[in-house]
């Protein structure tokens, strides 16, 4: 089976999923106070090849928020070009997919479980990277 690492990019957090046929939450990497990954993003790619290679993930899945109308939004731009950067950087295969409910989903979720708002904060985006992974999973079934 392959094994991926699925990514929800934000500005500030990543949230890092992996699996090769259920996917699990791994974790969320913050951005420094003050500072966006887009901006910076060369620390968070070490922290993210790091992952890859712990995980032994054979590619990469990365979330990206599209328009009703089928456009890229401002953030998905954003989110395109590091995910670019990131292919460069690991020299890994990137699958880009459409996660526009994935965050909604991954609230909703969490609400239900009855964590507190600080709780269900942190884990919201390695939620959301869990379900986007799901997703790809289901619609990819390789072997």
């Amino acid at each position: 089976y392959m094994r991926y690492l699925s990514l929800d990019i934000g500005q500030r957090s990543i949230g890092i999923a992996v699996g090769e046929i259920i996917a699990r939450e791994l974790t969320t990497l913050k951005s420094p106070k003050g500072s966006s990954f887009y901006q910076q993003p060369d620390e968070v790619l070490k922290q993210i090849k790091d992952l890859v290679v712990k995980e032994e993930a054979d590619a990469v899945v990365v979330g990206m928020p599209i328009t009703e109308n089928g456009r890229l939004t401002k953030e998905a731009e954003q989110i395109k070009m590091f995910a670019q950067k990131l292919e460069n950087y690991l020299d890994i295969q990137i699958h880009m997919v459409d996660e526009t409910l994935t965050s909604f989903m991954a609230e909703d979720i969490l609400m239900n479980q009855g964590l507190t708002i600080g709780e269900a904060k942190i884990r919201v985006h390695q939620l959301s990277a869990k379900l986007i992974l799901d997703q790809f999973l289901e619609n990819h079934e390789t072997i």
